[in-house]
């Protein structure tokens, strides 16, 4: 247990707090922009964390209890955070619908990266709702009561399984399904363990507030999660089956209307594993985590950071010429004139062409130099080129792992066709 503060003390400290969050967010932004490492690759953390300190404080100035004074509360909401969407992740592994790029090279930094992001989802919900809560939102929002017998528990439990099997098994179809099996799995279990924080117990009752709050704070943190990520350079891309092409930040429009029910998921996947906190469910779901880190990285993760040292077409020589003069950064390395590349390189114009060109390829859309050694040796060595391929054959010539998939490839010609 944390040490109480007084309200009044708490309140004297949210201001700075969130003043200071608030700074740490601007740095996070100017340093993004004018690219210095390592905001590029890890700005969704950097964002993440003090947006959820200030919406903590806000709660706090609102005359409710931080986070920050209930340590181990926040170390289990952040741990169990990470675990719901690992779940999450490893049903993505059927579905498919959504890919990472330009994750870190070093693997340790690569899954803390990863796991530090995933620790931001329960409180990117949770704490929206309890801003609302705090404000009286929705608080006398009231409808007839549905009240649940044991037997419709048992079949909405049956309904979430058959879809999340149906999902599973018709993903390119079905995926919509899933931000609602879940959720009919783990409630009618909620429902018999905590009834006090079921929301099929708030449909009981015909108080549907605390749902109307979730619902508007899950659109809230979905939001701030596809802004985040799409200013990002380490990010996900969505590759949803029939929603490809049109996009709002990284995600197909009509995904928004996810969040909502997503947020339903969070609220009874956390608060029925997080009374369960004990060594034996902890070191379960370690062993989780590390089992849907290793898939992801084998089917998810489609690039890391581009860096020079396996930057594919170039010769060792001029490698070498271009590291000496500082060239090392592949993104830099691709927005640069080519005639600056080989004044202060002391290489050929057209070696500085090759290495620019393929720096822009690397690092278009994700593609990563693994993918762009693929595509150079199928004779694709600039994004002009790229921009002319036909998707099902280049895909046929350049698969020979689980990524890319056919979708990533269409992901990578329309982005070429637009930049040139």
């Amino acid at each position: 247990m944390g040490v109480r503060i007084p309200a009044a003390d708490a309140a004297a400290l949210a201001r700075p707090r969130i003043l200071a969050a608030a700074l740490v967010l601007v740095a996070a932004a100017a340093l993004r922009y004018y690219e210095i490492p390592p905001a590029p690759t890890w700005l969704y953390v950097l964002a993440w964390y003090p947006t959820l300190l200030i919406l903590d404080q806000l709660v706090v100035l609102l005359g409710g209890e931080s986070l920050l004074a209930q340590p181990r509360a926040l170390i289990t909401m952040l741990w169990w955070s990470a675990v719901i969407w690992f779940l999450f992740e490893a049903i993505n592994l059927r579905l498919q619908d959504w890919y990472y790029v330009f994750l870190p090279v070093n693997p340790v930094a690569r899954w803390a990266g990863i796991t530090l992001s995933l620790a931001t989802v329960v409180p990117a919900v949770l704490l929206p709702e309890r801003v609302l809560d705090r404000l009286g939102v929705w608080r006398r929002l009231q409808r007839r009561p549905i009240a649940f017998s044991p037997r419709e528990l048992q079949a909405a439990s049956w309904l979430g399984w058959a879809a999340l099997a149906a999902t599973l098994a018709f993903p390119r179809y079905l995926h919509p399904l899933t931000w609602a099996a879940v959720w009919l799995i783990a409630e009618p279990l909620l429902y018999r363990a905590h009834a006090e924080r079921s929301l099929f117990a708030d449909i009981g009752r015909g108080d549907w507030g605390r749902i109307a709050r979730l619902m508007a704070a899950g659109l809230f943190a979905g939001i701030l999660w596809e802004s985040f990520n799409a200013a990002s350079r380490a990010k996900w891309i969505y590759t949803v089956p029939f929603l490809e092409h049109v996009k709002l930040f990284e995600m197909p429009p009509i995904g928004f209307l996810g969040f909502p029910f997503f947020a339903l998921e969070v609220w009874s996947l956390y608060h029925l594993l997080a009374p369960r906190t004990n060594v034996r469910t902890v070191l379960a779901s370690v062993l989780f985590a590390g089992l849907v880190l290793v898939g992801v990285g084998h089917w998810t993760v489609s690039s890391v950071s581009p860096g020079l040292a396996d930057l594919p077409g170039i010769s060792d020589a001029v490698r070498t010429r271009l590291q000496d003069a500082g060239w090392t950064d592949v993104f830099r390395l691709a927005r640069a004139p080519a005639a600056e590349i080989a004044y202060r390189a002391r290489i050929t114009p057209d070696e500085a062409l090759t290495a620019r060109q393929v720096a822009r390829l690397s690092t278009l859309r994700g593609i990563g130099n693994r993918h762009a050694a693929a595509l150079v040796a199928a004779g694709i060595g600039t994004v002009e080129t790229l921009a002319q391929a036909d998707p099902d054959s280049l895909w046929r010539t350049v698969h020979h792992s689980p990524r890319p998939t056919p979708a990533e490839v269409r992901v990578w010609i329309r982005a070429a066709r637009r930049g040139t």
